[in-house]
């Protein structure tokens, strides 16, 4: 309920009861009056916010799409150079002596 609704239907039961009733509770009036404008206010400021990120995160996803775009879809490949794998011999590593070469 907008604050000008509920100040309506504030006014409405102030005169529905009349003024000395309304006099007797009017603290509590007063109490619902502030909280309501509050919580409006509130929700004002959450809705514009999240209509602010909604805005930023459109934009971003705009970004993102036209940055994948520019990404080549073309597979590069690659060249496997064929490696000659090296045999070493246990006899390689050892002089007719049996001591160990460096």
């Amino acid at each position: 309920m907008k604050y000008k609704e509920f100040e309506d239907k504030i006014s409405s039961m102030q005169n529905k009861i009349g003024d000395d009733s309304a006099n007797l509770i009017l603290d509590d009036v007063a109490v619902l009056l502030t909280d309501n404008q509050q919580m409006n206010n509130d929700l004002e400021t959450k809705e514009k916010e999240i209509e602010s990120l909604k805005s930023s995160i459109d934009k971003l996803q705009k970004v993102n799409g036209n940055l994948l775009l520019q990404i080549p879809a073309i597979k590069e490949v690659k060249k496997e150079e064929t490696k000659k794998k090296e045999y070493h011999s246990m006899r390689d590593a050892f002089d007719e002596k049996g001591n160990f070469k460096r």
